[in-house]
This record gives C-alpha cells, structure tokens and sequence, in this order.
C-alpha cells in the first residue's frame, strides 16, 4: 500500500511542523560557508526591509497615538480635579456669604430696634430652626432658651414687627406663637383712627380683627399697633395693615382682613424681648 508523501501546503498547515522546518533552516545556516551564508541572509533580509520599515512605522504610530491618549486622559483627569477645587471653594464663598448676611441682619435688626425703643431691656437675637408642621396651628421654633433668659410670655419681633409670643421654653430652644395662629389673641389699636381692636389669627397668613364697629371708619392701607392695655405687649409695636372691611346687613361689628407686617417666610431671625 504506498503511502503518499505531505505536499508543503500540507506543512504549512501544521504549526509544529512549520516551526522545524524554520529551526532546521536556521541551524543550517551554522554550517554554510561565510560567503554563501552572507548572500543567503542578504537575499532573505533585503526583501523583508519593507515590512521592517512599516512595522517600525507603525510601532512608531501605535507609541504615539498611546501617548496622545495618555495625554489628554492625564490632562481631562487635571481638569476633573481643578473643576472640583473651583467648585468647593465656591461652596466655601457662599457659605461665609450667607454666614455675613445673617449677621448683619442680625446687628440691622438689634440696631433698629434699639433706636426705635427707649426700653431698657435688652433683646436676644435668635435663629428660626423650625416650623410647627400642623397645619392648624402656627408657631416657629427659635435657638435661644432657658439658658440665654428666654421666659414664656416674652414677645417675639422682627425689624420691629410683631412675630408672636414665647409659649414654651427648654435650655437652648424655644416655642414662639405667632400672631396668625388661631389662638393668638393681641390687644391693638387702629392707628389712623385710634379704634381699639383685638387681633386674631385663623392659619391662614391672615389675621382678622374683632369687635370693630360698624360706625368705625377703617379703610385699606390702615395700620394696625399694638396697644398696652392688659400691660402685657409693649405699645406701639406695627403688627399687620388692613387689607378688606365688610360690613353685613344689621350687624354690629364689621369684618375685617389684615395683613401681618413680618411674612414668617422670608425671615431667618428673630428678635425675643425680654419682659
């Protein structure tokens, strides 16, 4: 049975067999005379410059645009981080922005009430740090307790507009009641015409006066005090302005809406009087 002899095709095919077959030509080489052996390497060498030439470049290439990659990450990686420093200390700067804000607002405040009130009590500036979350009731939660001399009862101000009153008092904190809460009750006075009213609150930013009657001439614009009858709120303290007068059919007291002076929600401090 003959037995048919591997074409080259064949051994090219085969990984083991090409690699003895180059081993074999190599270590012939070993073994050839000097001249023969130079015209041999030449004849294999200078064909293949070419492709040496076009790896070379394209190693050269592949360097280069790994080194531009490298680049531009390193250099987004250094945008990153100055990005982020730029942005902290601009956190920073607001930060000591609103802390100078609160402060000056605070001595504007302290000094406004002092140049408009002769008493010689000294009030106790302090922060709101939280509002009642019911919403039938109205109060606001402020940094200064026990500790500070905050008493129930003392009167609470800001820019020199009634805010409420200290219903409860702890160490560092305290519980303000304000004029719009459904139980506040504040004797007062029409400024304009010196009528005597109470101020009620009914939770809804509003307040409303009681026992008006229906001959007083009260109109929009009017500005509401406090009055110290009772000697329980300092006189004179502006508390809200008349928005609405209704006057219905045989009755004796006339409805009135007011506005109170300070909106709670466009203040952060507070101002409680020591009685």
């Amino acid at each position: 049975m003959r037995t048919s002899t591997p074409s080259f095709s064949d051994l090219i095919k085969n990984p083991i067999a090409t690699i003895i077959i180059l081993l074999a030509i190599s270590l012939s080489f070993l073994f050839l005379p000097p001249k023969l052996s130079n015209r041999i390497k030449m004849t294999c060498v200078v064909p293949m410059r070419p492709l040496q030439w076009a790896t070379c470049f394209c190693s050269n290439s592949a360097n280069n645009f790994l080194d531009k990659v490298l680049s531009a990450w390193r250099d987004a990686h250094v945008k990153k981080q100055l990005e982020e420093q730029i942005s902290q200390f601009k956190n920073k700067i607001i930060e000591q922005q609103d802390t100078v804000y609160k402060l000056q607002s605070k001595l504007y405040t302290l000094s406004k009430f002092q140049a408009e009130n002769k008493s010689k009590t000294k009030p106790i500036p302090a922060d709101i740090i939280g509002y009642d979350s019911l919403t039938f009731r109205k109060s606001i939660t402020v940094n200064a307790g026990s500790k500070h001399g905050v008493k129930p009862n003392d009167i609470v101000v800001s820019n020199n507009a009634l805010v409420g009153k200290v219903v409860l008092v702890s160490g560092g904190s305290s519980v303000v009641q304000l004029i719009t809460d459904p139980a506040s009750r504040i004797p007062g006075r029409v400024l304009q015409t010196r009528e005597q009213v109470i101020i009620e609150g009914n939770a809804t930013g509003f307040c409303q006066l009681k026992y008006v009657p229906r001959w007083a001439k009260l109109k929009k614009g009017d500005d509401i005090i406090s009055s110290d009858i009772g000697g329980f709120y300092p006189p004179s303290l502006p508390i809200a302005t008349v928005m609405e007068t209704e006057i219905k059919g045989g009755d004796l007291f006339q409805s009135v809406k007011v506005l109170p002076k300070v909106n709670i929600s466009k203040i952060e401090q507070v101002l409680v009087i020591i009685n």
